[in-house]
């Protein structure tokens, strides 16, 4: 039987995740689709803006028939570890698909991609010594090497879900798995600032909707994503960013430089750089803004900060074994689907029975989202699946 996997953050889910959920149905017939969802953190360090049960609620309603909590330790961090988690669980839970999305949906070019940067050979390595030389940040002196190894590629690192793509595909060969990639064309643009209802960027929608801006969000928004969308906002089920910067800058002013530099991808004294940045910003936005630049992207330092809130240090993340367990947020009533990974090598848990061997990093990352919502800690093990 085939069974589709998706990873996936859908805060909120949008027209072009239905689109991208749809197309790839329809490509594999699936007897399941499951999800694999970032949960209360998502991948560049952002706090979510909906509940992960009430995303796991909207994906189920659109197609998907199980929907799964990555742990912390492998969302907050950069998208080959991310993707390696992300596939890692799906592939234990049956999937024999993985069906993402790209910029470029050539699939035959992307493989290209993957195998090499898996392979490293001397070409790469020397045109990336000689494109780091030139005072290129690592991002685009890795894209011109890989530019430089295959002249197709030359453009193909540039967009994020290029990106994503090439990341599950070297996860897939690193695995040794013989799932089947999916690619979905990924239409308009990740960054865009206005929302576009037929190719919308959640993170336009997420700006429009906290604005107040409420109509040019709603309608990028399928209509059980909107109905959820704006529940969550009636009954303030929203964090508060201010409450979450806070105790950010909090959180930092009280680590030494010697703590921030244990924190995950902290290196070439950017511990310094961050403990002034902290101690002279009002905000997480303002606080990014001061550390960005042509060494550091926006996404690692808004990561840094996620795991300073997290207590995470580079020691937990490098040597964090591959997810062994999983929280449940949602499922449909299909006996044959849950037989199929009672006895998987992933432990698939509801909130009872996960909080009691949940990781401090999960158990973390929800009482900092219940906190910027004004909930009780208890929260997440309240929430019917």
């Amino acid at each position: 039987m085939s069974v589709l996997g998706i990873v996936a953050e859908y805060d909120p889910f949008h027209n072009g995740h239905l689109f991208h959920l749809r197309s790839a149905m329809e490509a594999v017939s699936p007897s399941a689709v499951l999800v694999a969802l970032s949960g209360p953190f998502k991948q560049r360090g952002e706090i979510a803006l909906l509940s992960p049960f009430v995303r796991a609620e909207c994906a189920l309603s659109s197609g998907a028939d199980a929907v799964f909590m990555l742990p912390s330790l492998w969302t907050v961090r950069d998208a080959a570890h991310y993707a390696l988690g992300a596939v890692s669980v799906l592939a234990s839970l049956g999937a024999t698909h993985l069906a993402f999305g790209a910029e470029n949906a050539d699939l035959s070019l992307l493989q290209q991609t993957a195998d090499l940067l898996e392979d490293s050979p001397e070409k790469l390595t020397a045109e990336l010594h000689r494109e780091l030389s030139l005072g290129k940040g690592y991002p685009a002196a890795l894209s011109a090497a890989v530019g430089a190894c295959i002249p197709e590629s030359r453009e193909l690192l540039n967009h994020a879900n290029n990106i994503l793509a090439v990341c599950y595909l070297r996860a897939i060969r690193r695995l040794n798995l013989s799932i089947t990639p999916v690619v979905i064309h990924r239409f308009g643009s990740y960054h865009a600032a206005v929302p576009f209802p037929s190719s919308p960027s959640a993170s336009s929608i997420r700006d429009s909707l906290c604005r107040g801006n409420w109509s040019p969000a709603l309608s990028c928004l399928p209509e059980v994503s909107s109905n959820a969308v704006l529940k969550s906002f009636r009954f303030g089920q929203i964090p508060s960013r201010q409450s979450l910067d806070s105790l950010l800058l909090n959180k930092l002013r009280s680590m030494s430089a010697e703590q921030i530099s244990r924190l995950p991808d902290c290196s070439e004294g950017l511990e310094t750089a961050v403990s002034k940045a902290a101690a002279e910003s009002f905000s997480r936005e303002e606080l990014i803004a001061r550390l960005t630049g042509r060494r550091y992207s926006s996404s690692r330092i808004s990561r840094l900060c996620a795991c300073a809130l997290l207590d995470l240090t580079r020691e937990q993340v490098d040597y964090a074994p591959l997810p062994s367990g999983v929280l449940l947020l949602g499922i449909k009533k299909n006996p044959s689907l849950t037989g199929s990974w009672k006895n998987g090598p992933v432990q698939v848990l509801t909130a009872s029975k996960w909080r009691n061997v949940a990781d401090p990093a999960d158990l973390a990352a929800w009482r900092l989202w219940c906190q910027a919502c004004g909930f009780s800690a208890s929260y997440p093990f309240t929430q019917r699946i």
